[in-house]
């Protein structure tokens, strides 16, 4: 195969520019131990230098100032990047240093010298947080704070039958939510008919369980917990969306209220908050490992680590979680609960994303002419199959002609 055949378009951090030259420093580091009243020193090898790329190149065209500016910020960007190099494909490397000369003699054009050290990886020995243990303990002491909560605040004896009734009302509303169509897209089918089964009881004996709150509080986040084995990679979703259909703003009545109707207001408050708490902690759960149910000889559940498609897609995860965990811990008025919702939002930032995971990062690529999505893909990976990614995360009209000097939304690691 000639080496023509192996060329790649040069691009760092998905910025495409044109290269020159290519030089590249190999070697060893050495101590070189002179000892005094001794002719013959000693040569320690102390292991491989850092490979260090250097690069001439250029950037062409009337909008070379564009290129350049983007080629400048993403050589000042923190971290490690992955750098197409034309002769050596994918390195991840730094940016050590970018000079960039133009002149009026040479107008639209600029000429780049850039110096790239390989990036490496951190080998020290580090201390491992088990953050899926530390995830699920803090959402255990969640459901354990709003259970106990709830108990000491719903109660129907000893008020009119209308309190009750507008208990199961909302018991029955949460049953058939669950119960209608979600379970059509569960990722298993011997669990989704375990979850309706459940699901469909709360519904079906509501007036008894609003006589026992505890037990009512056992079967709603029993019934929430049901919902990631039931749904697998699907299940952060369905809690989220839960959470929100039950994250209601209403106030309490006012004093004026008759007793009984602040209770109703009270229990329903109650309810809901419970239902909350429940969603939040799977879904914190759900964000670092996806539990699925499998059929050997039997249903048996395994769970995975829950791995995302970009480094942005967990900060996203996170985020929402957070957000959700700084509101309910504002809204809540007792400690108990307080304390939990803090402690798993603690983790939660401790643990999305996995410091284990390599997570590729997004990048902005800007093509300097209109071309079809599989030229692109090639362009910045060298792998034409990938422009399913490409087209997936722009949804172009048209994949087979990305806009020139149009933005797209790209992983700029592989």
């Amino acid at each position: 195969m000639a080496w023509r055949d192996n060329y790649r378009a040069a691009t760092f951090r998905g910025v495409g520019f044109f290269v020159s030259t290519a030089d590249s420093t190999h070697g060893r580091r050495q101590a070189v131990h002179e000892t005094a009243q001794r002719d013959v020193p000693y040569t320690e090898d102390l292991g491989r230098k850092a490979r260090e790329f250097s690069i001439t190149g250029y950037l062409l065209g009337k909008d070379y100032d564009v290129e350049r500016e983007a080629m400048i910020a993403a050589c000042e960007q923190a971290g490690a990047g992955v750098l197409v190099h034309p002769y050596r494909g994918e390195l991840t490397v730094v940016c050590r240093g970018l000079t960039v000369s133009e002149s009026t003699e040479e107008g639209g054009k600029c000429t780049l010298s850039i110096t790239f050290l390989e990036a490496g990886e951190v080998s020290y020995p580090s201390a491992k947080v088990d953050s899926v243990n530390a995830i699920s303990k803090k959402g255990g002491e969640v459901s354990d704070a709003a259970r106990h909560n709830f108990v000491s605040v719903f109660t129907t004896k000893g008020y009119p039958a209308f309190v009750a009734e507008a208990a199961v009302a909302t018991l029955q509303g949460f049953s058939a939510y669950l119960s209608a169509g979600q379970a059509i897209g569960a990722s298993h089918t011997g669990a989704a008919s375990d979850f309706y089964a459940q699901v469909k009881q709360i519904g079906s004996q509501a007036f008894g369980f609003v006589q026992q709150p505890l037990e009512l509080a056992s079967q709603v986040v029993g019934a929430v917990d049901g919902i990631r084995s039931a749904f697998g990679g699907r299940a952060f979703k369905v809690l989220i969306d839960l959470y929100d259909r039950y994250n209601d703003k209403a106030s309490s009545p006012g004093r004026t209220a008759t007793p009984s109707r602040q209770q109703m207001a009270s229990n329903t408050q109650a309810l809901n908050a419970l239902i909350r708490h429940a969603c939040i902690a799977q879904a914190a759960t759900a964000a670092v490992v996806t539990q699925a149910s499998v059929t050997i000889g039997g249903t048996d559940t395994r769970s995975t680590p829950t791995v995302y498609d970009s480094y942005e897609a967990a900060l996203t995860v996170r985020t929402e979680l957070a957000d959700r965990l700084d509101e309910e811990s504002e809204a809540t008025a007792d400690d108990q609960v307080y304390v939990a919702l803090t402690g798993l939002r603690t983790a939660v930032v401790q643990a999305v994303p996995s410091a284990e995971q390599d997570l590729p990062r997004l990048s902005r690529y800007c093509p300097r002419q209109t071309l079809p999505s599989l030229l692109v893909a090639y362009q910045l990976y060298g792998d034409a199959a990938r422009e399913q990614d490409i087209v997936m995360r722009n949804a172009p009209r048209r994949p087979g002609f990305l806009t020139g000097g149009k933005q797209l939304e790209v992983l700029a690691d592989g």
